[in-house]
C-alpha cells in the first residue's frame, strides 16, 4: 500500500492517564478514513497525534508518507468542529481563505487558490463576505476552502459536522465527496456519527476500551460516486453500519 500515515503501537498518555496503547494501522494514499469511537476513547487524541500536535511515548512508531512524525508535517491541514472561532470576523471570505498562503506565496499564487478553493466549495460569490453574514454550513465552507488553498496531501478532520443541522451536515457531507473526488486528497475523519462515517469512508476504524486501540477495521463496500438516497439503501452501506454497531455496542 501506497501510505499517507503508518502507526505502530502507538501509546500516548496524558497526565497519569494512558489514553492509546497498542494502536497500529495504516491509511494508503487518496483513501478516506473515519475514524470511530465513545465519546472520550481518544478519536481527537489520535488525530493530534497525526497532525503532530502530541507527542506520543518513544516506543510509538508514526510515520507520515514514510517519515516520523515530529511535529506538523508539510503537506497536512486540519480542520476543526469549531468553525465559528476559526475565521477572523474582520476579514473578508476570501482574506480568510488567503490567511495561512500570506508569506509563503506572492499575491496572484494566493488569489489564485482562493478562488479555485472557494469555487470547489461552492463559495465563489461570497469572497467579499464577512463570516457573520453566512450561515453555519457556510462558514464551515470556508474553513474548509482554508485548508484546501494549501493544496494539501491530507485533510485531518475533527468532527466537523458535528454542530450542524442534519439537513446542512448532508449538503456539506456531499460537498466533501465533491472535493474527495476532485482532488484524490487523503481524508482522515473524526465523527460520533456511525452514519457519517460509513457514508463518507472507505473504511471506518472503531477504537475501544481504557486504554483505546483498534477494535476493528471494517471496509465499506458502496461503490462511489455516492448519494443521500441510493448509498444509505444499498446492501455494502447497511452491511457496514450494522457492523460498526455490532462492535460498538455488542451482539445482544
Amino acid at each position: 500500500m501506497d501510505t499517507s500515515y503508518e502507526s505502530r503501537n502507538l501509546r500516548v498518555e496524558v497526565g497519569s492517564r494512558v489514553v492509546l496503547d497498542g494502536v497500529s494501522f495504516e491509511i494508503g494514499r487518496g483513501e478516506f478514513v473515519a475514524i470511530m469511537g465513545r465519546s472520550g476513547v481518544g478519536k481527537t487524541t489520535l488525530l493530534r497525534v497525526l497532525a503532530g500536535l502530541i507527542e506520543p511515548s518513544s516506543a510509538s512508531d508514526v510515520r507520515f508518507q514514510g517519515d516520523p512524525v515530529a511535529g506538523p508535517p508539510e503537506g497536512v491541514s486540519l480542520v476543526f468542529q469549531d468553525y465559528s472561532n476559526s475565521l477572523l470576523p474582520w476579514r473578508t471570505v476570501a482574506k480568510n481563505v488567503e490567511l495561512p498562503l500570506e508569506g509563503r506565496l506572492v499575491k496572484a499564487e494566493r488569489r489564485t487558490r482562493v478562488a479555485e478553493a472557494l469555487e470547489m466549495v461552492g463559495l465563489a460569490d461570497r469572497a467579499d463576505d464577512r463570516p457573520f453574514e453566512l450561515s453555519g454550513g457556510m462558514q464551515q465552507r470556508v474553513q474548509l476552502a482554508r485548508a484546501l488553498a494549501s493544496r494539501p496531501a491530507v485533510l485531518l478532520m475533527d468532527e466537523p459536522f458535528g454542530a450542524l443541522d442534519a439537513l446542512t451536515k448532508a449538503d456539506l457531507e456531499d460537498q466533501l465527496l465533491d472535493v474527495f473526488a476532485a482532488t484524490g486528497t487523503t481524508v482522515v475523519f473524526v465523527t460520533h456519527d456511525i452514519e457519517e462515517a460509513v457514508y463518507l469512508s472507505d473504511r471506518v476504524l472503531v477504537l475501544d476500551g481504557a486504554p483505546a486501540r483498534v477494535e476493528a477495521e471494517i471496509t465499506v463496500e458502496s461503490p462511489r460516486p455516492r448519494t443521500q438516497i441510493r448509498t444509505r439503501e444499498s446492501p455494502g452501506f447497511l452491511a457496514a453500519r450494522h457492523r460498526v454497531l455490532e462492535v460498538i455496542f455488542g451482539t445482544s
